[in-house]
């Protein structure tokens, strides 16, 4: 079986799925549009990286176009998205332990398995206050989310990884907390609306204030109001958010910045005209 094939198949066996599609044809034009959309890519970037014309590109896109998406071509498909997906998840952040470069190699290797072994190892082996245990329980997350998305064991990982954010002191904290907040909001905004969406994003903002509450940047509290925005959080959660950052930083400059960022645009409204919040 192809790997669109595979990914028709995955699709049609969803309860609920985002969009509906009348042909294999159409979900295929759509996944290859999706994967330049969800990484930034132009259809010049895309046909570069798997070594076609830019014409090929477009075919695949066109959900009218005769020519089916060749096998090999599925298989340089499914090899981009995935490092991309590496690439957008992770950074080899120096100092870097032997055991997290480990896990890379294994990751980019696609040795998934000795991936989520070593790391499910890892974790039970190290002590609960290791200052490396929030990065350790990133990757451990990342290994098995890589593989299947909705594994209860990298949700178990991501979120026990927000759980210990703001307990590190080192030089590196801040860097390491940065790469674990960026990766889950990532996997946040690719979350289909729903009670999932909801409860991670409200594990994300709960991190961010964690961290504010350590560090006193004011970045920090801007990250949790994007993320009650994007969730969507409570109309309630995202005004006491923006309540914050107003007294901290005077109305003129959230205001600026809100009206003028597509991330904070469903409190917009608290700059435009009175809201009355129940």
């Amino acid at each position: 079986m192809s790997y669109l094939e595979q990914k028709w198949g995955e699709y049609n066996r969803e309860r609920n799925p985002v969009r509906r599609y009348s042909s294999q044809r159409e979900f295929e034009a759509d996944w290859v549009n999706g994967l330049r959309r969800r990484y930034s890519l132009s259809q010049e970037a895309l046909a570069v990286m798997a070594s076609v014309s830019v014409t090929t590109v477009q075919n695949w896109e066109n959900p009218q176009s005769r020519k089916s998406i060749a096998g090999h071509n599925q298989d340089r498909l499914r090899d981009i998205e995935r490092d991309l997906w590496i690439k957008s998840h992770v950074t080899l952040l120096e100092p870097c332990p032997t055991f997290i470069r480990a896990l890379y190699d294994l990751l980019t290797a696609n040795k998934d398995d000795s991936a989520q072994g070593l790391a499910d190892y890892l974790i039970g082996a190290m002590l609960e206050h290791d200052p490396e245990r929030p990065r350790l329980l990133h990757w451990a997350s990342l290994t098995h989310s890589i593989a299947d998305p909705a594994s209860a064991k990298a949700r178990e990982y991501q979120n026990a990884a927000l759980r210990a954010l703001g307990s590190g002191t080192g030089p590196l904290a801040a860097a390491i907390e940065n790469e674990i907040l960026g990766s889950q909001f990532e996997d946040l905004m690719v979350m289909a609306n729903g009670p999932e969406r909801q409860e991670r994003g409200a594990r994300l903002l709960a991190a961010c204030q964690r961290l504010y509450q350590r560090d006193g940047q004011h970045a920090y509290l801007w990250n949790a109001l994007e993320v009650a925005c994007r969730a969507p959080l409570p109309v309630q959660v995202q005004y006491d958010v923006l309540t914050e950052l107003t007294g901290l930083l005077g109305q003129d400059g959230v205001r600026r910045r809100v009206m003028n960022d597509d991330g904070y645009e469903a409190v917009r409204a608290a700059f435009e005209r009175p809201v009355s919040v129940n």
